[in-house]
């Protein structure tokens, strides 16, 4: 009888290992299809990646459910069958990438339509898979095995009476990039909205599965985000050396060590200068030990703080680059210094916008060029202050950028709470109530006229009460 028990008990985990380590991504988004009897109707689109020749299925059925975005109450569960399974893949044969690696992922593609009442607050639909692949580079060593969950947004009334006539953000790039290890890389995260919103990108947390959910189905909200590795975050997934264009999506930079990175992307809809929803997509990017030959530059250079010098050099540290050829020129292209050094530095003569050219392997194989702007303004010091830290009462931002040349033309605000959704303002001197206690990592990227952009994170404790001031000392 022990023997029995003990033989079901290893089935039990070997049953549970073959449907773990497998999920390498997710996205929902949906179109409005109307109303009938008073009800918003929505057709969903929910799209899960796992890797190629995995051994494992996509879950079918899967369950998707429906929660009130401010309380968190379940709506509805619903049982989704797979419509369909593809592959999609990407061999590279280009001779100047060193070993280039093969991508593949098979996609599953489950379609459902929801049927629900006016809200105020608004409907998240999510749902919950388990588990992640396993050996994730960004999240801490030893989490051990981690569900994702996967969300999208239906706006409600409170602010814009016609802003569940919506119809999502869709995100529209290729998932299919060849990224190499400590290289240049560039990857789309870019949405369109059918609606017209405006909207804004940001890297955010990626979610792990909630509590216990209802016969399988998900948890509520909110979404605990996964356990990052130190030198990695939600805001900075891939580390310091890359970042997100707010109005593109497009992500660059240079790529960590090799490995495989969970990067979530969080692309709000801004509709009459309001977030009515932030949807989101998370995937798991497998950086590869190969390199590129190409010339590659930041998108622009920014010398906004305290210099008029610029050292460069290209991206890209590939050992089939052979020589380099820098031209550095003025507003009218015209040449004011040349270096082939791997590493150029000049001084610009005056402020202003200045070209950066740079030509790889001129006149060989794998020959490549490529042009950048550097913007020459010092004196452009992001800064902001708070007051205010206890939760549930509003906390005061604002703005002490400082700038010599032009004028702050724009703001955008990140206040760090992972709790909830829109969480952003584009305001000068914003206020925002935190909903929990704790750390707060707050951000500011502030632009002004002259193309100058820069970043200034601060930590916020959001406390219960504020510190008491003793007007005696205690010895």
């Amino acid at each position: 009888m022990k023997r029995s028990i003990i033989l079901l008990c290893i089935l039990i985990i070997l049953s549970a290992t073959a449907r773990a380590d497998h999920i390498t991504g997710g996205e929902m988004y949906y179109t409005f299809a109307g109303y009938a009897n008073n009800f918003y109707l929505y057709k969903f689109t929910l799209k899960l990646f796992m890797r190629c020749n995995s051994g494992r299925q996509f879950a079918n059925p899967n369950t998707v459910s429906v929660f009130n975005k401010a309380t968190g109450a379940r709506i509805i569960d619903i049982t989704v069958p797979l419509l369909n399974q593809q592959q999609i893949s990407l061999v590279s044969n280009n001779p100047c990438i060193t070993n280039p690696p093969a991508v593949c992922y098979d996609v599953g593609l489950y379609e459902f339509t929801i049927s629900v009442p006016p809200s105020a607050d608004g409907y998240i639909v999510s749902s919950q898979v388990n588990y992640r692949i396993a050996g994730i580079s960004n999240l801490a060593p030893g989490y051990g095995l981690i569900g994702a969950t996967y969300t999208a947004e239906i706006p409600g009334t409170a602010n814009i009476p016609t802003a569940p006539d919506n119809r999502s953000a869709h995100f529209t790039g290729s998932d299919l990039v060849i990224v190499c290890a400590n290289n240049s890389m560039t990857y789309s995260f870019g949405a369109e909205d059918a609606d017209g919103d405006q909207l804004q990108y940001n890297f955010c947390e990626a979610y792990q599965t909630g509590g216990s959910g209802q016969a399988g189905a998900p948890a509520p909200p909110p979404y605990a985000p996964v356990p990052y590795a130190p030198g990695f975050s939600g805001s900075s997934p891939l580390g310091g050396q890359v970042h997100i264009d707010l109005q593109t999506g497009l992500i660059t930079g240079v790529a960590p060590p090799a490995g495989v990175y969970v990067v979530t992307v969080c692309v709000n809809e801004i509709r009459n200068g309001i977030v009515i929803a932030t949807q989101r997509k998370d995937l798991q990017i497998n950086i590869a030990a190969c390199t590129i030959a190409a010339a590659t530059l930041q998108p622009a250079y920014v010398l906004c703080r305290d210099t008029k010098t610029l050292s460069v050099s290209n991206l890209s540290t590939s050992p089939l680059i052979h020589s380099y050829f820098w031209e550095f020129l003025n507003a009218q292209g015209v040449a004011l210094h040349t270096s082939t050094d791997a590493i150029a530095s000049f001084t610009f003569p005056d402020t202003g916008i200045y070209q950066v050219k740079l030509v790889i392997n001129k006149g060989e194989a794998c020959s490549d060029s490529t042009r950048s702007l550097a913007y020459v303004y010092p004196g452009f010091i992001p800064g902001f202050t708070f007051s205010g830290i206890c939760f549930a009462k509003p906390t005061i931002f604002t703005d002490k950028t400082t700038n010599v040349f032009g004028s702050v033309i724009s703001w955008a605000w990140d206040f760090g709470e992972a709790s909830i959704f829109g969480d952003v303002s584009d305001s000068t001197n914003p206020s925002y109530t935190y909903p929990t206690m704790g750390p707060k990592e707050a951000r500011l990227i502030v632009t002004n006229s002259k193309g100058c952009i820069d970043t200034i994170i601060k930590t916020i404790s959001i406390v219960d009460k504020p510190p008491i001031q003793l007007l005696f000392e205690i010895r």
